[in-house]
């Protein structure tokens, strides 16, 4: 029988992260609601949002999460754990349709409450697959940015869409272009998602995977 484990993290600050790959401080405290198929056709969770509203109306989570967790907590702001990577939601989608997506008999969503300062400290370039741009819509690109600077390189032939300037015209053949064809499966694995509806995360050169929370 399917399960569905809902987690509430709560991070404060700390030298370790949630993994080595993920920059979330790693969680001091969680609280877990587990429901089975049966659970949730009784408490009549179908989309995502049933699923947000039956954990605000949780006493015990309701207790973690606080003034701030009842505010923020929404379709967007939680995660489905998959694999190695916390994927965002673009819509709200039936628990049914994502359990079939994953091919997965047991789902995990995350929520996190992160306190103390940020570990926001990388510089070095981030890739991001965010194709909202509708003239760019259809087209597998990846978002290349450093240093307030973000150039949008295709996913198929690896090449520059917008014109080059530095850092980036300084580093394309060295660190851009080599990073691309490495990673170019995994990026457009991203893409993939993304077209389906699943927000992957910011991916740095080195391999760290940023969120809204870090």
């Amino acid at each position: 029988m399917r399960k569905l484990k809902f987690n509430i993290y709560v991070c404060g600050m700390s030298d370790k992260t949630f993994t080595k790959q993920i920059m979330i401080y790693r969680p001091i405290n969680t609280t877990t609601k587990i429901f089975s198929e049966e659970d949730l056709r009784e408490l009549g969770i179908t989309y995502v949002s049933d699923l947000v509203e039956n954990i605000k109306r949780d006493h015990a989570m309701r207790d973690v999460l606080g003034e701030w967790g009842l505010e923020n907590i929404n379709t967007k702001t939680i995660y489905i754990q998959h694999q190695k990577y916390l994927l965002g939601l673009l819509d709200n989608k039936t628990i049914e349709e994502i359990f079939d997506y994953f091919n997965s008999e047991n789902l995990k969503f995350a929520y996190f409450i992160v306190g103390g300062a940020s570990i926001h400290n990388e510089t070095s370039y981030r890739f991001t697959v965010h194709p909202d741009e509708d003239i760019h819509r259809h087209m597998p690109h990846v978002h290349v940015s450093k240093d307030d600077v973000e150039i949008r390189y295709s996913l198929e032939t690896l090449q520059p869409i917008d014109s080059l300037v530095n850092p980036h015209r300084r580093d394309n053949k060295k660190i851009i272009i080599p990073f691309l064809k490495k990673n170019q499966k995994k990026l457009l694995g991203f893409w993939q998602l993304y077209m389906d509806g699943y927000v992957s995360p910011e991916i740095t050169q080195e391999g760290q995977q940023f969120y809204v929370e870090s």
